[in-house]
């Protein structure tokens, strides 16, 4: 089997952990007051990647769609195509390009220190330092092993329309959203069937 690693890989890392925040973030928005009554997301994006030079390394671009409690699609369609899907039972990765395809399950990765983002109740607020405007959401990582240093929404209309992340290389991730207006998102949209001819590899748990 070939090698799923590399820069490519980076940016699924990247990808998913906003994926995360953003549906954490709809998931406590009662309780914590962030985006109002938010129940699902969709839309489009772009994505830059620059070093600790502030030099762009890399970039990306595609669509995606969230909708609480554990249902995401993350679809890079340029360069190449790359998706990322939670479909509420398990964790999809395909690589088009590779035609590989990693099945997890989806309880592993909201054990993981990302799944902390989808917690009920104070478990945000606990994990994470959060300091809130009106136009911009700043949240920093309060574990001794941090994924990140901080993230930075940008609120538009009370929505997310950038996030800015800077991880421990002290690289910086700047994600701009363009949300859909109306979500008539369900569950079926979230299915996910490996292509034929693709290599698929079931990690179990």
């Amino acid at each position: 089997m070939r090698a799923l690693v590399g820069p490519r890989w980076r940016w699924w890392i990247i990808a998913l952990l906003c994926a995360w925040l953003l549906i954490g973030l709809a998931r406590d928005a009662s309780a914590q007051s962030l985006f109002a009554d938010v129940n699902a997301l969709s839309g489009s994006f772009t994505q830059e990647l620059s070093n600790d030079q502030g030099q762009l390394i890399g970039s990306s671009s595609g669509t995606f769609a969230l909708l609480r409690p554990h249902f995401f699609r993350w679809s890079i369609e340029s360069p190449g195509q790359q998706l990322l899907l939670g479909d509420g039972n398990f964790f999809w990765q395909y690589d088009s390009d590779l035609e590989t395809v990693i099945r997890r399950p989806l309880e592993e990765q909201l054990q993981s220190p990302l799944g902390v983002l989808l917690a009920e109740g104070d478990v945000l607020m606990a994990n994470y330092d959060v300091q809130r405007s009106e136009s911009e959401i700043l949240l920093r990582p309060t574990s001794d092993a941090p994924l990140f240093k901080q993230v930075t929404i940008t609120l538009e209309g009370g929505l997310p329309g950038t996030l800015t992340l800077v991880d421990n290389l002290d690289q910086q991730v700047v994600l701009r959203l363009v949300l859909n207006d109306n979500n008539g998102l369900t569950g079926d949209d979230f299915s996910f069937t490996p292509p034929p001819g693709a290599e698929l590899t079931i990690v179990s748990p």
